[in-house]
């Protein structure tokens, strides 16, 4: 039974649907079809049938390849709690978590305009994020990490910089696949230009593309045979293009949002030493 050897654990909106393509490119590496099985969120993993589900998603993996699940959901405390006490009781004793983050006001803004096209809030993030904790629970990135940590320790978690990654991607991946235990010259050359999840235009579920994907004859012939990669660049033809962008945050709600941070950024910076964002939103 295989399972999972490395997760990417989000954050949201930092990068991890482009993370995940460039890394599952390694031909060492398998990813299953459905890039965020969430499997570790529900209790239901911990059963023999749930395990044996999960487990199922890598049957088509070589003897020879790591394999992979990159699930946001996995840091989403307090929303999806028990991931880490359920990643460590099915999981391969050795397994790593790779962790992408990104400047926090940036990455609030890019989820309230992912939210808010999908008709799941407002329009006025000002209101949004002092209704909704979930915006700045998910940015409080030391406060993610550490169950992971506890539980698994720090030289098995890899944190990258979507800023860093953006900038230099190759770099980065290589440095990804090393954390693995992967040589990064077997993985084929990166398509610097290629964007994934870009937030601008991006196409957003329609009445079309949910009847697509919930057809049984899709999910079961058609979906197993179409890879991530293509899945992710064709759906666009199915789904209706997302509203224009909201008005940004005021001055005031940046400002207290970043008060609100201010003690997580300290214990990241101290016990990562990551802090590179200054106190404007990252372009």
């Amino acid at each position: 039974m295989r399972l999972p050897d490395f997760l990417i654990i989000g954050a949201m909106k930092s990068g991890t649907t482009g993370l995940f393509f460039d890394v599952c490119g390694h031909p060492q590496v398998y990813m299953p079809v459905n890039k965020e099985p969430h499997a570790l969120c529900d209790d239901k993993v911990l059963t023999e049938a749930g395990k044996q589900e999960y487990a199922d998603l890598y049957v088509a993996a070589g003897a020879d390849q790591l394999v992979g699940d990159a699930s946001t959901g996995y840091s989403k405390l307090p929303d999806r709690p028990g991931v880490v006490e359920r990643a460590v009781a099915v999981l391969p004793e050795d397994f790593r978590a790779i962790y992408i983050i990104r400047e926090p006001i940036s990455r609030i803004i890019s989820q309230h305009y992912h939210e808010f096209s999908r008709g799941l809030v407002g329009a006025d993030i000002n209101a949004v994020v002092r209704e909704h904790p979930r915006y700045l629970d998910f940015s409080r990135y030391a406060w993610q990490l550490r169950p992971w940590v506890e539980a698994i320790g720090r030289d098995r978690i890899r944190v990258v910089l979507f800023e860093q990654y953006k900038s230099s991607r190759s770099a980065v991946v290589a440095e990804t696949c090393r954390f693995l235990g992967l040589d990064p010259d077997e993985r084929p050359a990166i398509d610097e230009q290629e964007v994934f999840n870009a937030g601008d235009g991006k196409p957003v579920p329609g009445p079309i593309w949910n009847a697509i994907r919930g057809n049984k004859m899709y999910q079961k012939l058609v979906r197993p045979l179409v890879s991530s990669r293509a899945r992710h660049h064709l759906r666009k033809y199915f789904m209706r293009k997302a509203p224009p962008r909201p008005t940004p945050p005021s001055a005031e709600t940046i400002a207290w949002l970043q008060q609100e941070l201010a003690n997580d950024r300290e214990e990241l910076a101290a016990q990562w030493d990551i802090s590179p964002w200054g106190d404007v939103p990252a372009n």
